[in-house]
């Protein structure tokens, strides 16, 4: 019984702090409204051989922003068996079911100061075939025509190389007791030093001198942080697709 109220107390303790310290975070990814970064479609061109999208994001607000270039592969593109959509995302803040053979997967934001905007393409060869890098617990092969289109890009409304550091800062401060405690609510009560395992140990070595550079590179972590969500959607469309429906895919 003890042992139990001194967890009880560690978990309402460490609960004030994450919420100290990480007032920002939600249990789901936040969808972007208001904040002043935007994205736009520019382009959609289907040939005979090749799908190519063109995307501008914009920061109209007062501060920086990180918007994700590249999540682990350079994009993933599956179809949404339940929407019968084709979906096109950059985003890390998402479950994975996977076991790595090789490295852990990479991804990379890039910085955009206020008033300025990114410019990025997607080039798929067609039939456009799924590539899944993390959540792909349940699929099924589907080749049919697709005709409509979703682009999802995960960023950071803030200064993210700043808010790894603090982040990891106060995660510095705690210490946890040699008890067992159950996995889920680790990561639920002791987020900070969730974050601070999956990233602060590499975070400074791969990201030297993120501002001059413009980018930071995040090892992928699931437990990490909650990226906001740019979408955009395209409509009729014509796109041959042949490869693997993920009936659940944005958790």
């Amino acid at each position: 019984m003890s042992h139990m109220r001194t967890v009880v107390k560690l978990l309402a303790l460490c609960c004030i702090c994450v919420v100290g310290s990480l007032a920002r975070e939600t249990t789901e990814p936040s969808m972007s409204k208001a904040s002043g970064v935007t994205i736009e479609i520019s382009t959609v061109d289907v040939n005979d051989s090749l799908l190519t999208l063109s995307y501008d994001i914009k920061n109209e607000s007062d501060h920086e922003a990180w918007i994700c270039s590249e999540s682990g592969p350079p994009f993933e593109v599956f179809l949404a068996l339940d929407t019968q959509t084709l979906v096109i995302r950059k985003r890390m803040d998402v479950p994975a079911y996977n076991v790595w053979d090789r490295a852990v997967p990479l991804g990379t934001y890039v910085r955009v100061i206020p008033g300025a905007s990114l410019t990025e393409s997607v080039r798929i060869a067609l039939p456009v075939t799924s590539v899944i890098a993390y959540s792909a617990k349940k699929t099924t092969e589907v080749t049919q025509t697709v005709t409509r289109l979703t682009l999802e890009i995960g960023y950071f409304d803030e200064d993210l190389p700043g808010l790894i550091h603090s982040i990891c800062a106060v995660a510095d401060t705690w210490t946890l007791p040699h008890i067992d405690i159950p996995l889920d609510t680790f990561h639920a009560y002791f987020r900070g030093v969730a974050i601070r395992n999956g990233l602060g140990e590499y975070f400074d070595r791969l990201n030297p001198d993120p501002y001059a550079e413009g980018q930071v590179h995040i090892r992928y972590s699931q437990h990490g942080l909650i990226e906001k969500i740019l979408r955009a959607d395209v409509n009729d469309v014509c796109i041959p697709y042949s490869g693997r429906a993920v009936i659940k895919y944005c958790e």
